[in-house]
């Protein structure tokens, strides 16, 4: 790391830098090794996570319909099952950004 901060910062190359960085097969030391597992594991479920985001759709729909018709049981019954499974989603969703 500290090459590329030296080539980086260094006015006196004529032709401009070279280096070469392998972040595909790169390994992590020992000593960062800890960091290296955290930073993986976000990484492993963060993919999983912005599907979900993009694919959110919510329940608005069912949800006005459900407050315009506040005794068809069956409009109820629809809301309750389309807010339910969006709030377990919401709630990792949630877990994910603070954790």
């Amino acid at each position: 790391m500290g090459n590329l901060l030296k080539v980086l910062t260094c006015t006196e190359l004529e032709q401009g830098p070279n280096f070469f960085l392998d972040f595909e097969n790169a390994q992590p030391t020992d000593c960062e090794k800890e960091v290296w597992n955290q930073v993986n594991a976000v990484l492993q479920d963060s993919e999983s996570i912005l599907c979900g985001l993009q694919a959110y759709k919510g329940a608005g729909q069912e949800i006005r319909e459900a407050i315009q018709n506040p005794n068809d049981m069956l409009m109820q019954e629809r809301a309750w099952n389309s807010v339910c499974p969006l709030v377990i989603r919401l709630k990792k969703f949630y877990g994910f950004s603070s954790g």
